[in-house]
């Protein structure tokens, strides 16, 4: 019997262990890209800086889970349902951007500080901003909802169970390194309400991955939310 607890004990320190490191090495890489690119502005090194964070991202979860933890893969398959969820909170998280941005958009934006970022990585260029735009709705907005909710989300349950608290702490992970690049082309009211959004879905996007327990329901959720920054963010550097 003590024997039996001693082993469980330790399993349970193991298990902890793996998930604080986890946490760690994961969960830097988006501040270090975002550090890079929008504080020193770094242009062709903020670049490579971003695709070298993102290889990061995506390489070491998937090699944490299986030789580490020695985990099976999973294609994360919706087995619970929860389309129709995801859809109207998304709708809802679009609905919400654009209000924001009609209402408060003079206080909270630099636009001028914003074109002076993408700029010197071309994103000034309608078909380049375009591309990046169909880059990071269909393609990094997957990759965060794997990294955040299937990584980092799940290693926070390990660690502190309980759903609502477990959403919350990963959203705070989720939250710094936007609020992080909001700073550096929002009012400074602008950057905390944004925050507090971005807190805010990033606490929604969590529960409802542990609701549904797979990236593809809460991606729906996610995609809705960057379409409408993004339509923000077309109107302030092209224009309609």
């Amino acid at each position: 019997m003590a024997d039996a607890l001693h082993e469980n004990s330790e399993t349970l320190i193991q298990t902890r262990t793996l998930a604080i490191l986890g946490l760690f090495f994961v969960g830097i890489a988006p501040s270090i890209s975002v550090i890079t690119g929008f504080a020193f502005k770094a242009g062709a090194l903020a670049v490579i800086v971003f695709i070298v964070t993102k290889i990061w991202m995506f390489g070491l979860p998937a090699f944490w889970h299986i030789y580490i933890e020695k985990q099976k893969f999973s294609w994360s398959p919706v087995k619970k349902g929860g389309w129709s969820m995801a859809f109207i909170l998304g709708i809802g998280m679009m609905l919400v951007v654009w209000l924001a941005y009609f209402f408060l958009g003079e206080l909270m934006l630099q636009p001028d500080a914003l074109k002076a970022i993408l700029d010197p990585v071309g994103l000034t260029v309608p078909w380049k901003l375009a591309a990046a735009i169909v880059f990071w709705v269909f393609i990094n907005s997957v990759l965060e909802e794997y990294v955040f909710r299937w990584f980092i989300t799940s290693k926070i349950e390990q660690l502190v169970g309980g759903k609502w608290r477990s959403s919350l702490l990963s959203s705070a992970v989720f939250t710094l390194h936007h609020s992080i690049a909001l700073v550096f082309f929002l009012e400074p009211l602008g950057a905390v309400i944004a925050s507090l959004g971005v807190f805010i879905g990033g606490t929604v996007f969590s529960w409802l991955y542990l609701e549904y327990r797979s990236i593809w329901i809460v991606w729906v959720t996610h995609a809705c939310a960057d379409v409408a920054i993004f339509v923000v963010a077309w109107n302030i550097v092209i224009g309609f």
